[in-house]
């Protein structure tokens, strides 16, 4: 793999600076300059990758400058170093095989060139600079709030600036210091992504107006079973496994397959070092939470041609919400080898655990019958005690790289997903309250129900990517093909417990428990797809880029039901060569900014959306438009944008009620999303890291009537984390800031309320507050509190007519030792 991640090229005022430097300089300031800076020790976090890559990285690290011609550093790789080391100690064993020496010409710049015994290839400065600033595209050790490169919208890697469409990158220094500990954690800091909690395991994510079904781990796409929300939870899913979190927003046209045109959601995982790495650490928090991890990478043969990681951690909590508990474990393994200079094999596995008691289905009730608001304490629980949710998820993979000539490469990646849920559902049911005697029927009104799903995908990926010649000019293209299928079953079991909560605001949670649960019906879903994909950046001026891409999509879905009665169903949806085109721009202004636009295709099947004749509903359709000004600082250490984005949408499925119990789904022509977004990430003053947006949007039907009320028209987020100067410089401190303007929903026709109320959250503010303090080089602690002045407030609203409380003031401690 060849990523240029910070290259840039070195022109006449800097060889001439450098030349004047040498020149005037006494010989003797120089050499005690320069071995000041090789004496200086740092923390190395830098892993296997392409020479330029790691030297990048080096460079981000050291703020030093690395002089080295292109020629040197084509199609070479660096083991990486990871520990504390002098500056020279760690550029040797980043240099360790390439046949590359280093010579520091001042405390500021280094020169790479050949031993003095292969004069043939002697150095001639100026071909390439390596920028003390920059950064790679893995975010670990980098101690930074962005990236220097992402692949998110086009499968080709650029700097964010070079990226067509608005893209958010959680680092994991930022889930560290933010005390972000599972993907839906992450997700709230994100900008621009409303999270919406569901129940008590489950989030919906919302991005632009309409919800996120879009999941990738490591750019390789899930297929849901259901055309939709995938049948496992990533939301819980514990961040401790991955690098960075990826979003990209708008229609994902090139990036996915089926899918709404909100955003997709990348989790990269994390990925071997060539050095012995590896940290353990403890954490308590409010409500007798309890956590432990540990990491530990590094090579297991002698020279790292073998490399190895192991992740490990669980978690045991209590809550806020009465008789709510539960248990969390991960665990991933991933072994690395390079087979030669030119082909890396990798295989992994991770598995994740989450087993919870007293969890709720849906929520607490929004309306009395009346059409009154109803209003419970935070610590209320709808379900009963006995209810619980248990869920297992296995991923295995393996792939291959192979890099070719001509700074080509190929990879292919095998990877499988087992999906594994137990859950007894009791409780209070979400229709409206008695207005007399506050009673509320039981979940399906006197049932109790067992569901049992179990999942299976099958995924496979292959890609080539380069360079090539047209014109003149050098261009990129990437050429690739996937395929998915999943399939699901899902099996109920209804059993008879107590048909009505004679008063919800005052009841035990301890509904009588069935004495068997009989099995009613059965769910088989099968869902496969195929899509084959083509993006090219063309460079026709030094200004000007133009992505040109499509993909083509076959996707075919089809259930099978059968119930205790003997009734039997099929329905089936199936598209073939649906063509979805993208075209992307950016021109350079300046040496700082860049405008960009984009166009893609919206197009996602929506076969398990049955309108009133039972069959699918047709497929989601639209454009999606995209344009904006983006800009970096600080040689990349901080990027920025403005976008101003449009979404045109047909067949936006809105669901009803048939009166019978059962939905029934409306397709919805002309719905127009309009918004604005704001993004800064990264370093804008020295020892300041920071990750801020701003979104606007709103969404009309053709008849102008607003569309996803539930969901702000404002957000605004910010995190950041500061280390003190000076004697103070062990002390970093920091927080996070939400604010979203007011929501509303009106209740559904699902039960009956009188009038036409309408449930509304005003707007709030969340204040979150961080600590850290650095007892040595390898022990730190730190201190997260949450919603710092305990707002009150709805994390969750309109599931089904019914709110979550959010989560009162709470903390976690962790202390963490690195070695």
């Amino acid at each position: 793999m060849h990523h240029v991640t910070a290259a840039r090229h070195c022109g006449l005022p800097t060889l001439l600076s450098l030349a004047i430097a040498l020149a005037v300089a006494p010989p003797a300031a120089l050499a005690a300059e320069a071995t000041a800076t090789q004496q200086q020790v740092l923390r190395f976090d830098i892993a296997a990758q392409s020479l330029d890559a790691a030297l990048a990285a080096f460079s981000a690290v050291t703020r030093t400058q690395v002089l080295v011609p292109a020629e040197l550093t084509r199609n070479q790789r660096s083991l990486g170093v990871s520990g504390s080391y002098a500056q020279t100690e760690a550029l040797s064993r980043l240099l360790a095989g390439t046949g590359l020496a280093a010579r520091f010409v001042d405390g500021d710049t280094v020169t790479l060139e050949r031993p003095a015994g292969d004069q043939n290839d002697a150095v001639q400065l100026g071909a390439t600079t390596v920028s003390g600033q920059s950064l790679g595209i893995t975010t670990e050790g980098s101690g930074s709030y962005t990236t220097g490169q992402t692949a998110a919208a086009t499968r080709l890697p650029l700097t964010l600036r070079e990226t067509p469409q608005s893209v958010s990158v959680i680092t994991r220094q930022q889930m560290d210091d933010q005390g972000l500990q599972n993907i839906s954690d992450v997700l709230q800091q994100t900008p621009g992504i409303k999270v919406n909690q569901e129940n008590s395991e489950g989030y919906t994510f919302y991005a632009r107006g309409f919800e996120v079904q879009n999941f990738q781990v490591d750019g390789i796409s899930s297929l849901s079973s259901d055309g939709g929300t995938l049948r496992d939870n990533y939301s819980i899913g514990n961040s401790l496994i991955y690098d960075r979190v990826e979003v990209l927003k708008g229609a994902t046209g090139l990036v996915n397959g089926a899918g709404y045109p909100s955003a997709v959601i990348n989790m990269v995982r994390k990925r071997p070092t060539s050095e012995f790495k590896g940290h353990a650490a403890i954490g308590a928090g409010s409500w007798d939470k309890y956590r432990s991890e540990v990491d530990i990478s590094g090579p297991l043969t002698e020279g790292g041609a073998v490399r190895g990681r192991m992740v490990a951690g669980t978690e045991e909590h209590q809550s806020y919400i009465d008789h709510l508990k539960g248990e969390q474990n991960v665990f991933y393994g991933i072994l690395e080898a390079d087979l030669s200079d030119d082909t890396t094999v990798a295989v992994g596995y991770d598995l994740q655990k989450n087993y919870n008691d007293g969890s709720t289905t849906g929520s607490l009730p929004a309306f009395f019958a009346d059409g009154r608001e109803a209003r419970f304490s935070r610590s209320s629980n709808a379900a009963d005690k006995w209810a619980y949710r248990n869920q297992d998820t296995q991923r295995a993979f393996a792939e291959v790289e192979q890099t070719l000539a001509n700074d080509w490469s190929i990879k292919a990646v095998v990877s499988t997903r087992q999906y594994k849920s137990r859950e007894l559902i009791s409780g209070i049911n979400s229709q409206a309250i008695n207005t007399d005697n506050s009673a509320v029927h039981g979940f399906l009104w006197g049932e109790s129900s067992k569901f049992n799903v179990d999942s299976s995908e099958k995924s496979f990926d292959a890609q080539a990517k380069g360079p090539y010649q047209l014109f003149g000019r050098s261009h990129d293209l990437v050429l690739g093909y996937g395929y998915n299928r999943t399939d699901t079953v899902t099996r109920r079991y209804d059993g008879l417990t107590d048909e009505l909560i004679d008063d919800v605001f005052n009841w035990d949670n301890n509904a009588t428990k069935p004495a068997r649960f009989d099995w009613w019906n059965r769910f088989n879903i099968d869902a496969r797809q195929k899509i084959a994909y083509m993006a090219t950046v063309l460079k026709p001026t030094d200004r000007l880029s133009l992505v040109l891409g499509a993909r083509v999509t076959d996707y075919q879905w089809q259930i099978e039901t059968l119930n205790a009665l003997g009734s039997r169903g099929k329905f089936q949806s199936t598209v073939s060569g649906e063509v979805t085109p993208y075209v992307g721009a950016t021109f350079v202004l300046d040496d700082h900014h860049s405008v960009y636009a984009s166009y893609t295709d919206i197009f996602k099947p929506q076969a398990y959306s049955r309108g009133i004749d039972g069959k699918p509903i047709d497929p989601l359709t639209g454009e999606s438009y995209e344009v904006g000004i983006k800009g970096e600082y600080f040689d990349s250490r901080l990027n920025a944008s403005l976008a101003l984005f449009e979404l045109h949408q047909d067949n936006v499925a809105d669901e009803r009620s048939d009166g019978n119990g059962d939905s029934y789904n409306v397709p919805i022509q002309g719905v127009k999303t309009r918004g604005v977004e704001l993004e800064m990430s990264g370093e804008p003053v020295e020892r300041l890291q920071v990750q801020a947006g701003y979104v606007y949007q709103e969404s009309h039907d053709a008849d102008g009537k607003r569309e996803s009320t539930d969901q702000p028209q404002h957000m605004l987020k910010l995190a950041g984390n500061y280390r003190l100067p000076g004697d103070w410089q062990r002390l970093t401190v920091g927080g996070n800031l939400q604010w979203q303007s007011s929501t509303y929903f009106v209740p559904g026709d699902w039960y009956s309320v009188v009038g036409d109320p309408k449930f509304e959250q005003k707007a709030y503010t969340l204040v979150g507050l961080v600590a850290g303090y650095d007892f040595s080089t390898q022990l730190k602690g730190t201190l997260n509190i949450n919603n710092l002045f305990d707002k009150h407030y709805y994390s969750g609203l309109g599931n089904y007519d019914t709110v979550y409380w959010g989560a009162p003031r709470n903390l976690m401690a962790t202390v963490k030792y690195s070695f």
